[in-house]
């Protein structure tokens, strides 16, 4: 991609990420101006974006067909395109809605519900947080139909069993662990899929309350913020000793635990075998994402209960499809109950994604290895920048060893690292001319202000600032996902921007 940064399209805003491609799950931000306009949803930024994370802006192809269902089916009150009919029933439920319709037409399912604002911004919100929002090939498949598009998108697929080729690429990584894996519509919907399962399980024993360790990602905190009774964060993903003196006292209360390994943004690794010694005593289920390291680089499936990982990121590596896999340990006392209900809960994920994913997922391997012998010589790179104040990464001495307990291979890294800087952010940022966008895992380096969007509100308020840098999170902070570029010619952009 390198070769591309000459082009004028890698500065403008709103371009999508990979370029060109309609399916593209991230947005060019350049400038920390259009970082922030974004997060305040300033006119001239958002009018200028082409793409966004689809779970957080609608893509191109979902605003067609809903101004096609305003035009044709005259709908004039708030509507979504849902996954399925089946996650419009539940938002029904949920929101016990009176006065829906649910719509299904040519493969698209639509929820049109009454004008309450309050109610849109909810279902929302709900749809952000579980993932269970239709494709962007779903939707470009309903406008082939109606007419509206003449072609779609060409790409390279794998036609042939691309769901058996997609569990077995997966299944390959634990061996004779030979773990049970569900695909889902999307990373958060394999996270709120499980976790929805087992509240349900534990409810009926009256096991109420989440741990959330870590400072994890920003809808991992938000499904159990909102959809919990009761939740209780360790902050610091390492402090087993804060863990276990909270379950002296209250596991009889305990749903679950809930982290990532390792965290985002700072890729911080507790001991799993202690962790598992500690769950093991106090049987409490314990929920993983690995999404920041994926499944060809670490196997904590011997640890843990259940493993989810976004499929968007490293299996994929193009960030061009939406996908998550709930990997449930056959071995787990929950694993019984909790198979059905999250069977139950989960949303598949549509079959032209499966095609085009089973094509990506053949390099996943030898991708994120390469991507891994990067993320070293950049992190030796950064260690030594005076502009630079502390790097974050699998190989820092508070991660170091307890991550390499649970990778496949020895010396081997996520293929995410984050910065802190002590220079000017806007300067670096807008300096720097490789990819900045949010979203990680692919092929290509792309940089994201990483708390500026994912915690805007607490960035703006003083308060909100100290919070943060309390807890390891200075505004400052530049995550960044690695690619398969040259190294050597990603550490002289890099020395570009930090040039005094």
């Amino acid at each position: 991609m390198l070769k591309e940064i000459n082009e004028p399209h890698r500065t403008l805003c709103g371009e999508r990420i990979p370029f060109e491609n309609i399916h593209a799950v991230s947005v060019s931000l350049p400038q920390l101006s259009d970082v922030i306009g974004y997060e305040e949803k300033r006119t001239e930024t958002l009018s200028r974006l082409k793409s966004g994370y689809p779970r957080f802006v609608a893509h191109s192809y979902i605003a067609r067909i809903l101004d096609y269902n305003r035009d044709t089916k005259k709908i004039n009150t708030p509507q979504f395109i849902i996954s399925s009919k089946k996650a419009a029933n539940w938002i029904v439920q949920k929101f016990s809605i009176q006065n829906f319709e649910i719509i299904e037409d040519e493969g698209i399912t639509t929820l049109v519900i009454p004008d309450l604002k309050d109610l849109e911004k909810e279902i929302l919100s709900f749809i952000q947080h579980t993932g269970c929002l239709a494709s962007s090939r779903m939707a470009e498949d309903f406008l082939l139909k109606k007419g509206i598009l003449q072609e779609i998108f060409r790409e390279k697929v794998e036609k042939e069993n691309p769901v058996d080729k997609i569990l077995s690429t997966l299944s390959s990584f634990y061996g004779d662990l030979n773990p049970e894996i569900l695909l889902s519509a999307s990373g958060m919907n394999g996270v709120y899929s499980a976790f929805e399962s087992l509240s349900l399980i534990q409810q009926k024993k009256g096991k109420t309350i989440w741990v959330r360790l870590g400072w994890l990602y920003v809808d991992n905190i938000r499904i159990l913020e909102k959809y919990t009774e009761s939740s209780y964060v360790i902050h610091n993903a390492t402090d087993l000793e804060e863990l276990e003196i909270f379950l002296k006292q209250n596991s009889e209360q305990v749903a679950g635990i809930i982290t990532e390994c390792p965290t985002n943004p700072l890729l911080l690794v507790p001991d799993y075998e202690k962790l598992k010694s500690i769950v093991d005593h106090y049987k409490i289920p314990l929920i993983v994402d690995i999404s920041v390291a994926g499944s060809a680089i670490i196997n904590i499936l011997p640890y843990v209960d259940v493993i989810v990982e976004s499929l968007t990121k490293f299996a994929c590596g193009n960030g061009d499809l939406m996908m998550g896999a709930v990997i449930l340990n056959k071995n787990s006392n929950w694993f019984s109950e909790i198979l059905p209900l999250c069977k139950e809960w989960i949303e598949k994920p549509y079959f032209r994604d499966c095609e085009r994913l089973a094509y990506e997922i053949k390099d996943y391997e030898k991708r994120v290895f390469k991507i891994s012998e990067n993320v070293k010589k950049l992190a030796e790179f950064f260690s030594k920048q005076p502009g630079i104040r502390k790097v974050f990464w699998t190989g820092a001495i508070d991660s170091f060893q307890n991550f390499q307990k649970v990778t496949r291979l020895p010396n081997i890294h996520s293929g995410v690292l984050s910065i802190e800087l002590s220079t000017s952010l806007e300067k670096f940022y807008d300096r720097l001319t490789l990819l900045k966008g949010p979203s990680f895992g692919t092929e290509f380096t792309l940089n994201m202000l990483y708390v500026y969007l994912a915690h805007y509100d607490l960035v703006i308020q003083d308060e909100g600032r100290k919070f943060l840098k309390e807890n390891g999170l200075d505004p400052n902070l530049i995550r960044i996902s690695v690619g398969t570029e040259d190294p050597e010619l990603l550490i002289e952009e890099y020395k570009k921007a930090l040039e005094v």
